[in-house]
């Protein structure tokens, strides 16, 4: 129980300042370097977590939830060298095929290494995860967000240059992974790099990635769904670029919230599934629902009455044109925390191929949908899109769900009168 509490603690400071580090950045960024480096930072920023997204193939939640120990914490660390080294070459192409230039390659390429060091330790913290040491990833988040904040400022300050405050936190994001990350993995699980077992990961790798690969697509169409209408409206409207990354902050709060309470729970929540608990299931389920639905409303509330005057004053520029725009952006969050947290469900009970439908053929909706509505009606064609996308999300994985735990408790049942 200690251990549980000890967790939840030091998780969510770790995550608190690792998800808040990106909008503080922003406002540094905008009051300092102007609203132009701020709208490139950004849209670096949403790019490399999509890149991320394929960086973190398989996920966490799948390593965690692993409870039968099908594969060895080893092979899922190998999995995300990998595809590390996939992200690496697909990004570089994507700069290049877009035609941008120097700058804007370079901020891209320092962020999407910087998100694969962030997918690499995710692995080592699923090792700490298991051996119940949670809050020692919670620790490490605290330590990066901390550090890299104070070394980008220091940096940015003296030669108000984005690219060099950006490469200051890159380099103390890899010091803190070889100084604490990987010298506590080797306390509580030994992952050896011979020849042999390095064989015998990558191969392990290859299976993994196999058997996960639905929930990859699943992961990356999640991530992606934010950034379709971010992307039309950088080749349309470059000039509110800026303007939207700073009004997709509610997004980065709320799927900050939704880690507090998905996270320390995947373990728990796998164990009853495993179990056939099937009522404390959803029970917990429910929990995480209602404390969800409450936070949602209130975001959309606050963003309504004084949304504008705290972005106007937070980043010292003037949005009063975007208070439609903002209300239905962070309508949008609401219900795109939602969607995390069935994606995260769903992953979890193993239901792979309703969820991987669904968030294709939304994508490719928004995809269409933003072709047709952004270049005439800009951003308030942005906001609508992903508000839009989200609420249609979030309707059938909910179908999904509750058909899912149907079928569970009906399994359940006919195991029980055997």
């Amino acid at each position: 129980m200690q251990s549980q509490k000890k967790d939840y603690i030091w998780n969510s400071l770790g995550s608190l300042l690792q998800s808040a580090i990106s909008p503080v950045l922003l406002i540094v960024i905008t009051r300092l370097n102007g609203i132009e480096d701020s709208g490139l930072f950004s849209f670096a920023l949403s790019l490399s977590v999509v890149f991320w997204a394929v960086s973190l193939w398989g996920g966490r939640t799948y390593q965690v939830s692993d409870i039968k120990r099908e594969f060895s914490s080893g092979g899922y660390v190998a999995v995300r060298f990998v595809a590390s080294l996939i992200v690496a070459i697909s990004a570089v192409a994507f700069c290049f095929l877009n035609g941008y230039n120097t700058t804007k390659t370079g901020l891209i390429m320092i962020l999407v290494t910087f998100k694969i060091l962030e997918s690499i330790a995710d692995s080592l913290y699923g090792v700490l995860q298991i051996h119940h040491k949670l809050y020692i990833a919670g620790i490490s988040l605290t330590m990066k967000a901390m550090l890299g904040f104070a070394a980008f400022m220091a940096v940015d300050i003296v030669t108000k240059n984005v690219i060099y405050g950006t490469l200051a936190i890159l380099l103390i994001n890899m010091l803190i992974i070889f100084l604490y990350d990987i010298l506590w993995v080797r306390r509580v699980e030994t992952i050896s790099i011979s020849k042999k077992l390095c064989k015998e990961y990558i191969t392990q790798a290859v299976v993994i990635m196999k058997h996960t690969s639905v929930v990859f697509v699943v992961m990356f169409l999640t991530m992606f769904s934010l950034n379709i209408p971010r992307y039309f409206l950088d080749k349309s409207h470059p000039d509110q670029i800026g303007y939207f990354g700073i009004m997709a902050m509610p997004i980065t709060l709320l799927g900050l919230f939704i880690s507090f309470i998905i996270q320390p729970n995947v373990v728990n929540l796998s164990e009853l599934l495993a179990k056939g608990k099937l009522k404390e299931f959803a029970r917990i389920v429910g929990k995480i629902n209602q404390i969800t639905f409450g936070m949602g409303v209130l975001s959309v509330v606050l963003s309504y009455l004084i949304g504008v005057w705290m972005l106007n004053v937070i980043f010292g520029i003037n949005i009063n044109n975007f208070r439609l725009d903002l209300t239905i952006m962070v309508i949008g969050a609401a219900a795109n925390a939602f969607v995390s947290i069935y994606v995260n469900l769903l992953i979890i009970m193993r239901r792979f191929k309703g969820q991987f439908y669904t968030l294709l053929l939304t994508d490719v909706l928004a995809v269409v949908m933003s072709i047709c509505l952004i270049e005439q009606l800009a951003m308030l064609g942005s906001v609508l899109v992903f508000m839009l996308i989200s609420f249609l999300q979030l309707a059938l994985l909910l179908v999904i769900y509750k058909r899912s735990l149907k079928d569970a408790i009906i399994i359940d049942k006919r195991k029980g009168e055997l």
